[in-house]
């Protein structure tokens, strides 16, 4: 196997947050772990603050911030945010499974001179593992890198244009380019499948550590019917989990669930980023049933987290919606009610530029891009009682893409040059 080149200088840019407001404007008390964190100050051990946010109960009970009539509750503000960048320890950053590599500053590279078309990051990773289509001596190859030791090896090469890779555990998905049109591959057990079904083309991958969940189409259009596949890598089995009339498309998938985006509502039957309607649905892995969640307008998008919490991205029912660049970030639980989900941001809409950058989710942390004012910023949200919304500004970066959530880290992305991104390692 090839391999590239492994270390580099670790970097983190870091914001502690200056002050949390709730909604009725009174100012909570911040959290009292680690003094130096809450006044917003790298630890001693270099790496994040140790009680930046303050944490404060929300989760179901519904309190300040954004409360639920339905008692979901909801999270609470950071007020404004202070800048801080510079050298973080990687002890305390990364947890000392990954502490002796790096991926800040590691040149990534795009597939045109734009971002993605729906938004998908050219890079993912799980734990200690990365994945990322490499720039730079190889560019275009689909890369996998062991951050615990450095080594960087060759997963597809640059031929078959490697794009939107997933990695959960040792399960690895992305797209690539086949001979009827794009592919599904998925890289488990010590070797790369190619998924084959009945479907002409297979897009939009997703993974959990014993499933790979994808977009299989019955045409090369983009207005084709679609339905939603899910790959059981233990049993090498494949499977409808989502049909019907119109297009199933952008699933996820969790160990219980998938969750995915249905089309069939809309007159049109398709995915229109200027004017379709859709709604989230959910597929309990076990039995297979699946339950709707109607709503005026388009909910698109979903993200499976942990405890049954998900996200998903919704437009009100007007047209031309704004693409990409302005939604409404909402927060659910599978157990609950469509009419108990909530807005993260609880002072409007989420706006990024460029328009394609996409929130994520991992386990209870949901991380997400916004455009205000004076630039962009990244947000996490802790869907966990108690909970806290964090802004984070990056010096010098006037613009951010693709954050991936991590439990140790943030990953994120500012433009190199005109088809290349560098990453940047956030620490939580």
């Amino acid at each position: 196997m090839k391999r590239a080149p492994v270390w580099l200088t670790i970097a983190f840019a870091l914001i502690a947050l200056a002050s949390c407001e709730s909604a009725n404007g009174s100012r909570p008390a911040l959290g009292t772990a680690g003094a130096a964190g809450a006044s917003g100050q790298p630890s001693a051990a270099g790496g994040a603050p140790s009680g930046a946010a303050g944490r404060l109960s929300i989760g179901r009970a519904g309190a300040a911030g954004n409360p639920s009539p339905s008692g979901l509750g909801g999270l609470a503000n950071a007020g404004d945010s202070s800048e801080l960048a510079g050298a973080a320890g990687a002890a305390g950053a990364l947890g000392e499974s990954c502490d002796l590599a790096s991926v800040d500053d590691l040149e990534v590279a795009l597939r045109s001179t734009n971002w993605d078309s729906l938004g998908y990051p050219p890079y993912a990773f799980d734990g200690c593992t990365l994945v990322y289509v490499a720039s730079g001596n190889d560019p275009g190859a689909l890369h996998v890198r062991n951050l615990t030791t450095g080594e960087d090896t060759v997963l597809e090469s640059a031929v078959s244009k490697p794009r939107r890779p997933a990695v959960a555990g040792s399960v690895i998905a992305w797209e690539a380019d086949g001979a009827l049109g794009s592919e599904v591959h998925v890289h488990a057990g010590g070797k790369v499948e190619v998924i084959s079904g009945a479907f002409v083309r297979a897009e939009e991958p997703r993974a959990t550590d014993d499933a790979v969940v994808f977009t299989g189409f019955s045409g090369p259009g983009p207005h084709d019917d679609s339905d939603v596949y899910l790959f059981d890598v233990v049993k090498g089995e494949l499977s409808v989990v989502a049909a019907g009339a119109g297009q199933q498309r952008f699933a996820d998938v969790s160990k219980t669930h998938v969750a995915f985006t249905d089309f069939s509502e809309d007159p049109k039957g398709y995915f229109d980023e200027m004017g379709s309607i859709s709604d989230i649905a959910l597929i309990e892995r076990a039995t297979g049933n699946r339950s709707n969640r109607p709503a005026p307008g388009k909910q698109a998008f979903p993200l499976l987290g942990a405890d049954g919490v998900f996200a998903y991205l919704e437009w009100a029912a007007v047209h031309p919606e704004p693409k990409f660049g302005q939604f409404w970030l909402k927060v659910g639980y599978l157990d609950r009610p469509i009419s108990e989900d909530f807005s993260v941001k609880t002072t409007g809409q989420v706006s990024t530029n460029p328009a394609y950058v996409r929130p994520s989710l991992h386990g209870l942390n949901l991380d997400f891009i916004d455009q205000g004012p004076d630039g962009a910023a990244l947000y996490r949200a802790t869907l966990s009682s108690p909970g806290t919304l964090a802004s984070f500004k990056i010096a010098g970066a006037t613009q951010l893409f693709g954050p991936v959530a991590g439990d140790r880290f943030t990953l994120l992305a500012s433009p190199r040059s005109a088809q290349s991104v560098s990453l940047l390692a956030v620490a939580r």
